[in-house]
């Protein structure tokens, strides 16, 4: 039994997503899991644009193209709460998986307070941020 504060590491069982992934793919894992078990119509996530400077946003229906937003884009500057209520209609008629960094999370939850968005169809896993770096600044450090 898993009890608050435990630790558990956790990777993915896809060989495919294994090869792309930076920590071991459990998020992947999942958003792919949730699709193909039809827990989720669509999975909001972050592909990689023409270099790692470059974050894309990306609408998911197709579990074979998960792998694809494997690995980290820490100098991708989205705000994924914008596109559900822009684009994606506030969550009302679809059902979305979306891997949120802190940032994304309060504004989602702030949207859902105005009633912009759904949060009974969102599937919100977290993630660490360590810190958005903006693509002038990180080609400078890197």
């Amino acid at each position: 039994m898993v009890a608050k504060g435990d630790m558990v590491y956790a990777w993915t069982t896809s060989s495919d997503i294994a090869k792309v992934a930076e920590c071991g793919g459990a998020v992947t894992g999942l958003l792919k899991f949730a699709l193909e078990n039809d827990i989720v119509d669509g999975v909001l996530a972050v592909k990689k644009g023409v270099d790692v400077y470059d974050a894309v946003p990306a609408l998911i229906t197709d579990p074979a193209e998960i792998a694809e937003t494997a690995g980290s884009l820490h100098c991708g500057t989205l705000l994924l709460s914008k596109l559900i209520k822009k684009y994606i209609g506030g969550a009302e008629d679809m059902r979305l998986a979306v891997t949120v960094k802190g940032c994304d999370a309060m504004g989602i939850y702030e949207l859902a307070k105005r009633n912009q968005v759904n949060l009974d169809n969102l599937l919100l896993i977290g993630v660490n941020c360590g810190g958005t770096v903006s693509p002038v600044l990180a080609r400078k450090m890197i």
